[in-house]
């Protein structure tokens, strides 16, 4: 895997250095005309998330776009489960929110003024500051127990890495651990750990009675057997009927799971209750998600779009950083053809050509194995890893705004909803 990647990142930066050389004409006409056009309509970006740096890559030439975020980073939230096991895999994950052609505000939004459209931030300097916007995007994504988010405290890398330094230590000292949760994240925890500890003993547990659930069999029966033949203990179908720190887990099943170190893996909440007091209640579902229409705005609100996990649209489907970039797609569609009073693109219509989005994803199990989907087909092992260190690798260029990985997956993204309309059609509900 090491000598593709170093084969592969030099070919990228290779292509990265034509691109930048071709484009300096482009690039100093569209700063000039920049300069000199006061009245752009002004867009502010609520999360320097999947969604929110979708959006600031789109419409930062032609919006005056200021983004907002506690943190000074962005962090690649699909694969810091391997810092767990290797804290400096973080160096490779995170960059700082881009500045070059936006603005950037550090802090936390605490509401907004719907009728002035000006939002407001509490500044990490602890400062109060007013934005006013022609536009409001909400990529505020959700929060997720232990340390797989980062918190607000964390406003900088560093702090970050000592997070991960501090969770590296609890796991290495371990000699069992118990992982509450069997979706992509509890799976992809215990890959990572069993890879590189692979004596600890080591339980997954859930209520489901299989892993994954809601993904293709094949993927599912990949994981399982997986999972057995590293020897981890399987402990499905399983109810809590009462937890003591001494005494550890009792099941319904009467079964007793003790465990060193334990990490939840559900639990997930949208990180909306920063708008609570600012618009209606009816905007949130009873899980406290924003509600949207098919066009992504809040209906409650003028010029408001939300994206990413912190939604409740009636497609339903995985929360991914896929789907998140999609919406993002439809939404900075909408504040353009809004701009021009032309009709409003529809989700996820207006994103993939359908009515159905594709069932794109890819669980790994620790560096060297993975189970890749795009709808009906699956591709398992090493080949599904090289693909998934490929997808981060090249994400994570393209939020650090090399060319290269932007046109990558500008080209990726309508490849792949080509291929789902076509040759791996979505099936429908």
């Amino acid at each position: 895997l090491e000598a593709v990647q170093v084969v592969v990142a030099g070919v990228f930066y290779a292509l990265d250095a034509v691109i930048r050389v071709g484009k300096l004409p482009y690039n100093a006409y569209s700063s000039y005309f920049a300069r000199h056009n006061p009245n752009k309509k002004r867009v502010v970006i609520v999360g320097a998330s999947f969604a929110g740096l979708s959006c600031q890559r789109d419409l930062c030439k032609d919006f005056d776009v200021t983004v907002v975020d506690p943190k000074t980073y962005f962090e690649y939230t699909p694969g810091i489960l391997r810092a767990f096991v290797e804290p400096a895999h973080l160096r490779r994950i995170s960059c700082p929110v881009p500045q070059q052609y936006n603005k950037f505000v550090c802090g936390k939004a605490i509401g907004i003024d719907e009728k002035g459209q000006t939002l407001m931030v509490k500044t990490n300097r602890g400062g109060l500051q007013r934005i006013n916007y022609d536009f409001l995007l909400v990529g505020t994504g959700s929060s997720y127990p232990g340390s797989i988010r980062a918190d607000t405290t964390e406003q900088d890398v560093n702090k970050r890495m000592a997070t991960w330094i501090a969770e590296y230590k609890k796991l290495k000292a371990a000699k069992s651990v118990l992982v509450m949760g069997a979706g992509p994240v509890g799976v992809e925890l215990v890959g990572e750990i069993l890879t590189v500890f692979p004596s600890k003993s080591v339980t997954l547990m859930d209520r489901g009675t299989e892993v994954c659930r809601g993904f293709h069999p094949s993927t599912k029966a990949y994981l399982t057997n997986w999972l057995k033949m590293k020897g981890c203990e399987l402990a499905l179908g399983e109810i809590i009927k009462d937890s003591d720190e001494k005494k550890g887990i009792t099941l319904a099943s009467g079964k007793i799971i003790k465990a060193d170190i334990t990490y939840k893996c559900y639990g997930m909440k949208p990180s909306t209750d920063w708008l609570k007091k600012s618009i209606p209640l009816k905007c949130f579902d009873d899980r406290g998600f924003l509600r949207v229409n098919d066009h992504l705005q809040i209906e409650e609100c003028k010029n408001v779009y939300a994206m990413g996990d912190c939604i409740s649209h009636a497609s339903k489907g995985i929360k991914l950083a896929y789907t998140a970039e999609l919406q993002a797609h439809v939404v900075t569609s909408n504040v353009k053809l809004s701009c021009k009073s032309l009709p409003l693109l529809k989700y996820p219509e207006g994103a993939v050509g359908s009515s159905q989005v594709p069932s794109i994803y890819c669980i790994s199990l620790g560096k060297y194995d993975a189970s890749l989907g795009f709808n009906s087909l699956v591709v398992n092992g090493f080949l599904a890893a090289i693909f998934k260190w490929l997808i981060e690798w090249t994400k994570m260029l393209a939020n650090r705004e090399y060319p290269v990985g932007v046109i990558f997956w500008k080209v990726g993204d309508g490849m792949a909803s080509f291929l789902a309309r076509t040759l791996f059609k979505t099936p429908a509900l």
